[in-house]
C-alpha cells in the first residue's frame, strides 16, 4: 500500500514593504561630501583616539558619542588586508540586477583609520594579489555622484601587482 503524500503548506503573495530610514547627520555629511567633492571623511574618538571609516556615531572601543565636528578629510589611499574573488552570480540589491562575476572584494583599510571598509576590488586573479598591497579609492565623475557608496565603484593596486 502506498502512502500518500502531502503538499507542503504555502502561502504566495506581493507585498510592498515601504520604509524610511534616518541615517543621522555622521552618515549625512559622510555621504554629501563623497558627492560634493569626492572626499573620504573619517571620525576620531576624542577619548581614545580610533580613526573610524566609514564614520560612525559611536566609538566602538569606549562607546564616546562622535560628532561631525570630529570628522575629517582621509587619504584615498590604504591597504588590502584581506580578499576574495566571488566566482557566484547573486542579485545586486543595489541594481537588482545581477551582478557580473568574478569579481574582487576586500577588507581596505585607508591610511591613518584604525577599521577596514569591506568594498570591491578591481582585481580578480588572486595570484597577483598579496596582503598589505596598497590600493587607491576609484571616485566617480562629480556630475556622476548620487551621495551612495556606489560613488566608490571599487579600489584599484597602485602599486606593481
Amino acid at each position: 500500500m502506498s502512502e500518500k503524500k502531502e503538499e507542503p503548506f504555502s502561502i504566495n503573495w506581493l507585498t510592498d514593504l515601504p520604509y524610511r530610514y534616518s541615517m543621522g547627520p555622521i552618515a549625512l555629511k559622510f555621504f554629501k561630501e563623497l558627492k560634493e567633492s569626492g572626499k573620504l571623511l573619517g571620525i576620531k574618538c576624542e577619548k581614545c583616539g580610533k580613526v573610524f571609516f566609514p564614520p560612525r556615531a559611536i566609538c566602538a572601543d569606549c562607546m564616546v558619542e562622535m560628532t561631525e565636528n570630529d570628522m575629517f578629510e582621509m587619504s584615498d589611499e590604504g591597504s588590502l588586508d584581506g580578499f576574495t574573488v566571488v566566482n557566484y552570480p547573486f542579485v545586486d540589491p543595489n541594481t537588482g540586477e545581477t551582478r557580473p562575476f568574478p569579481y574582487g572584494y576586500g577588507a581596505i583599510k585607508l591610511k591613518g583609520a584604525d577599521t577596514w571598509m569591506l568594498h570591491f576590488v578591481d582585481e580578480t586573479n588572486p595570484e597577483k594579489v598579496k596582503p598589505g598591497m596598497r590600493v587607491k579609492a576609484v571616485i566617480k565623475p562629480k556630475g556622476e555622484r548620487k551621495g551612495t557608496l556606489e560613488d566608490i565603484p571599487y579600489f584599484r593596486a597602485v602599486e606593481k601587482k
